[in-house]
C-alpha cells in the first residue's frame, strides 16, 4: 500500500508538471490560427490557377493545332520575322512562350521549365495521339476500346481494407509518434535536469528508485496519453470542418472512424508508451551531461520502432507485418493497423498484448535499476559496460 501510495505521487507530481491545461489551450489556438492562415493563403496563392495561360505561336501554324489549343490556352499570334527578338526577350519577360510547330516535333521556348510548360507539353501530347490516329483511320472511340483495361469482376472474402480503413491506420502511427516526441522530451529534460541539479540523490534517499522510476514512467505517459486525446479530438473536428470546405457533408468523417479499431487501439497506445517511456527513461538516468553525451542520440530510438509500422500498410499480412505485430517495441502500433485494415484473429490481439504488458514490467524493472546504479557513479558519465557490472552486482 506503501508503494502504491508513493508511486501516484511521484505520478501526479510529474503529470501536473508537464500537463498545463493552459499551455495546451494556447497551443492548440495557435495550431488552429496557423491552419487557418496556410488554408485561406493557399487558397489565395491558387486562386488564378483557372486564368488560361498566354501562349505566342508563328503567323504559319497549323490551323487544326491553333484550333485546338484555343480551347485551353489564350494564343498570340507573332510573325516569323519576329521570332529571334521574341526569344532574346525571354530573359526580361520570363512569363512569355513561344511554341513552333512543325511536321515532326514541337519546339517550346521560354525562360525556364515551369509546371506551366509540362501542362502544354501534356497537351501537345494529347494532340499528337489525335493526329496520329487520324493519319491511320482509328477513330476515339476505337482508341479508348483498345486502351481500355481487361473486363473483370472483383469477388472478395474480406472487404473491409478500404482505403479509409488506410488513412486510419496512419492517423494511429502519426498519433504514436507524436506521444513518442512528447516522451522522449520530457523524460530528457525530467531525468537529466534532475541529475545536474543534484537533487535526484536528496529524493532517491526517501524513496526507492523503482517507486521514483515507476511515478515518472507513470506520469510522463499520462502527459502523453492526455495530449494524444486532445489532439485526436482536435484532428476530428479539423476533417469536419475539412469536409465542410469541400461542400461534403461533416459527417463523412464517420467514414474514416471505424470503432472497434479505435477501441483496440488505445490499450495499445497505453501500453506501448509506457514501454518507450520505460526504455527512455534507462536512456536518460546515465546521460550526465545532455549538452555533451553521445547517449542523446539514443532518445530517438523509439521513433524507429513507431517508423517502422508504416510498413504494415503495404502487406499487413506479410511475414514481415506479422512480425511488427507481435514484436514487444513495435505491436503498440502495428497492430492496430494490422486490426484496422485486415483481419485479424482475437488470439493474435490478445497474445501481442500479453507479451508488450511483460515486456514493459521487465524494462520497468531493468529501468529503476540502471537509474539505482547510475546515481551511484559521480565525476563522469558511466559507459554501458559499468552500468552493467553494477546491474549485475545489485
Amino acid at each position: 500500500m506503501k508503494y502504491l501510495k508513493q508511486v501516484i505521487t511521484v505520478t501526479s507530481w510529474e503529470f501536473s508538471r508537464f500537463f498545463k491545461p493552459k499551455n495546451e489551450a494556447l497551443g492548440i489556438v495557435i495550431m488552429l490560427v496557423v491552419s487557418t492562415v496556410f488554408f485561406f493563403g493557399g487558397r489565395y496563392a491558387f486562386s488564378d490557377s483557372d486564368k488560361k495561360l498566354e501562349i505566342s505561336v508563328l503567323n504559319n501554324t497549323d490551323v487544326t493545332l491553333t484550333e485546338f489549343l484555343n480551347s485551353h490556352y489564350v494564343l498570340n499570334e507573332i510573325p516569323i520575322d519576329d521570332k529571334a527578338n521574341f526569344i532574346g526577350d525571354l530573359g526580361n519577360e520570363r512569363d512569355r512562350v513561344l511554341l513552333e510547330a512543325y511536321s515532326d516535333n514541337f519546339i517550346l521556348h521560354a525562360y525556364k521549365n515551369t509546371s506551366d510548360i509540362n501542362k502544354i507539353k501534356a497537351h501537345l501530347t494529347e494532340y499528337h495521339k489525335q493526329s496520329e490516329m487520324q493519319k491511320i483511320g482509328l477513330s476515339p472511340d476505337e482508341l479508348t476500346t483498345v486502351l481500355s483495361p481487361a473486363p473483370v469482376i472483383e469477388s472478395f472474402v474480406y472487404t473491409d481494407n478500404s482505403g479509409k480503413r488506410v488513412v486510419l491506420s496512419y492517423f494511429f502511427a502519426g498519433i504514436m509518434l507524436m506521444a513518442v516526441f512528447l516522451s522522449f522530451a520530457y523524460q530528457f529534460t525530467a531525468i537529466t535536469g534532475e541529475k545536474q541539479l543534484k537533487i535526484t540523490e536528496q529524493i532517491v534517499s526517501a524513496i526507492s528508485p523503482q517507486v521514483w522510476m515507476d511515478g515518472k514512467i507513470f506520469g510522463i505517459t499520462l502527459t502523453g496519453i492526455s495530449s494524444m486525446l486532445i489532439y485526436a479530438v482536435l484532428s476530428i473536428v479539423g476533417g469536419m470542418l475539412f469536409f465542410q470546405f469541400r461542400g461534403l457533408p461533416a459527417s463523412g468523417i464517420l467514414d474514416y472512424i471505424y470503432l472497434p479499431s479505435i477501441v483496440i487501439y488505445l490499450p495499445f497506445a497505453l501500453v506501448g508508451i509506457l514501454t518507450w517511456n520505460a526504455i527512455l527513461a534507462a536512456i536518460a538516468s546515465i546521460i550526465t551531461e545532455p549538452n555533451n553525451s553521445g547517449k542523446s542520440s539514443l532518445m530517438m530510438l523509439p521513433l524507429v520502432f513507431v517508423i517502422a509500422s508504416f510498413l504494415v500498410t503495404r502487406d499487413p499480412d506479410s511475414g514481415l507485418s506479422i512480425f511488427l505485430s507481435w514484436f514487444p517495441l513495435t505491436s503498440a502500433t502495428s497492430m492496430p493497423m494490422r486490426w484496422a485494415i485486415t483481419e485479424v484473429g482475437y488470439w493474435q490481439l490478445a497474445g501481442s498484448f500479453i507479451l508488450m504488458v511483460l515486456t514493459f514490467y521487465f524494462l520497468r524493472k531493468l529501468a529503476a535499476k540502471i537509474f539505482r546504479v547510475s546515481i551511484l557513479i559521480t565525476g563522469k558519465e558511466p559507459t554501458f559496460s559499468e552500468v552493467y557490472k553494477l546491474s549485475k552486482q545489485a
